[in-house]
């Protein structure tokens, strides 16, 4: 095994398919797929599965995607700490949810980051859950993480933003003209899941396991364009927040969730 068969492997993992991973990393996808085909084989692994031309993870390559990420993130870190000692900086690292990062990460930029230019500011785009375990193992300095009413953990917090998930389908979908929807309605739907250490993913999971069924989940990524381009090809149903949907998109339709637990505050 080796740092940059782990590098390809994650990749692939955060993008949801070979052929998009190789133009984020700049390589074919022979040879992601030759690094993935060298673990599975030194390991006698199978980590993925192939299901409507999207790669999803097995509970295998799920594991291995987590222990994956805490060896590129630690190496990660150690370098840039090296770095600030010889450059006598400090780093800030902030970890902010793809979800919210997109619409809120400029505000936090333009009010508190322009006036601290004495300080180095990392962002990590990381689930919810992740960042709130990071911030707990001090990995992560803060955070911004969507929560709900249940969440009780041993942090100080501050609600700053409340919101409404949707779930969203392309214009083309048959749901796309319904106003309102619930989880019965949409339980043997094809839905596209953002990944393990993401809010999102547990909320939603709970939700289906209220009406006794499993989601059928298609595609699993952690990036917000990857979800939003496969919905827009109407290859499944995601769950988004409100502010990521614009109401004059022509491809794209969120549509409200009749259920107690779809209002979050981030």
């Amino acid at each position: 095994m080796t740092f940059l068969q782990l590098k390809y492997f994650v990749s692939v993992c955060d993008h949801g398919s070979l052929s998009l991973a190789s133009k984020f990393l700049y390589v074919t996808q022979p040879a992601l797929s030759s690094a993935i085909t060298h673990l599975e084989k030194e390991y006698n692994l199978k980590l993925f599965e192939r299901k409507n031309n999207a790669m999803i993870l097995t509970e295998e390559g799920s594991f291995f995607y987590e222990k994956a990420r805490i060896i590129l993130e630690t190496i990660d870190i150690f370098e840039k700490d090296l770095n600030d000692l010889s450059a006598n900086k400090t780093t800030i690292r902030i970890g902010v949810p793809p979800m919210i990062g997109s619409f809120l990460f400029p505000r936090i930029y333009e009010k508190y980051m322009l006036d601290h230019t004495d300080a180095r500011f990392e962002i990590w785009e990381e689930g919810s859950l992740s960042i709130r375990n990071k911030i707990q193992n001090k990995a992560l300095d803060l955070g911004f993480s969507i929560l709900n009413d249940s969440e009780n953990e041993p942090y100080q917090r501050e609600v700053i933003l409340e919101t409404e998930l949707l779930f969203c389908v392309s214009k083309k979908n048959h749901l796309s003209k319904r106003s309102l929807l619930t989880i019965d309605d949409i339980k043997n739907e094809p839905i596209i899941l953002m990944r393990e250490g993401f809010f999102q993913s547990r909320l939603i999971k709970g939700m289906y396991h209220e009406v006794g069924v499993n989601p059928n989940i298609v595609l699993v990524s952690s990036q917000i364009l990857v979800i939003r381009n496969f919905v827009k090809m109407n290859v499944g149903g995601a769950f988004l927040i409100k502010e990521l949907i614009d109401p004059d998109d022509d491809d794209l339709v969120g549509i409200p969730l009749m259920a107690s637990s779809n209002s979050d505050r981030s």
